[in-house]
C-alpha cells in the first residue's frame, strides 16, 4: 500500500494521470484495514515537502550532495627513534611523526601525488629502476580528532573541513 501511495503522489506532483477509479486519503494510506474495507479512496493534493520526506524515508534517492562543508580525514602513524634520551622524548617524536604522516596523507588526497619513474636499460637488460613519489601542498586548519599510543606506535586521526564552494574553486580540475 505504501508503494501505491508513493506512485500516486509522484504522479500527482509531476503531472501524471491518476485514474478516476483509484483514489486515496491519508487514513487509507496509513491504515491497511481502512483501505481493504473502503475501495473508494479520495485523492488529495500533496505538498512537495511531503514528497521529499517520503523519498528520504524510502531511501529512493542518494543523500543530498549539496552540503556546505566537506570533510577529509587521514590516519597518521609514527614511531620514535631508538636513540631518544627519555620516554617523554620518544613519545613527543612519535607524535610529531604521526601528525606529519597524517598531513602528508591529507595533502595527497587534496593535491594528488607526483610520481616519477626512471629505468636504465643496457644490452637489452634492466640495469636500474627508480620510482619517486612527491607530495606538495598546503594544509591549514586541520584538527586532531583522535590520538593513541600503543606498543611504541603513535596513531593520529586528523580531519580537515573545507567549504564545498571553496573546494570547487580550488580543486576543480
Amino acid at each position: 500500500m505504501k508503494n501505491l501511495f508513493f506512485v500516486l503522489v509522484i504522479a500527482m506532483v509531476f503531472g501524471g494521470c491518476v485514474p478516476n477509479t483509484t483514489k486515496m486519503n491519508n487514513t487509507a494510506a496509513t491504515n491497511n484495514t481502512a483501505a481493504n474495507n473502503n475501495p473508494d479512496i479520495i485523492v488529495q493534493k500533496v505538498d512537495k515537502d511531503d514528497v521529499r520526506n517520503i523519498i528520504k524515508e524510502e531511501k529512493m534517492l542518494a543523500p543530498d550532495v549539496s552540503e556546505t562543508e566537506l570533510s577529509f580525514t587521514a590516519v597518521g602513524e609514527g614511531i620514535a627513534p631508538l636513540n631518544t634520551v627519555s620516554s617523554a622524548q620518544a613519545l613527543a617524536l612519535a607524535k610529531r611523526a604521526a601528525i606529519t604522516d597524517a598531513y602528508r596523507q591529507l595533502a595527497s588526497k587534496l593535491y594528488g601525488v607526483k610520481v616519477n619513474g626512471k629505468d636504465t636499460v643496457k644490452d637489452a637488460m634492466l640495469r636500474s629502476s627508480t620510482i619517486t613519489a612527491q607530495v606538495n601542498g598546503l594544509i591549514k586548519n586541520a584538527s586532531v580528532i583522535d590520538e593513541s599510543f600503543n606498543q611504541g606506535l603513535y596513531r593520529v586521526n586528523v580531519e580537515l573541513k573545507i567549504d564545498a564552494d571553496k573546494w570547487k574553486e580550488l580543486f576543480a580540475y
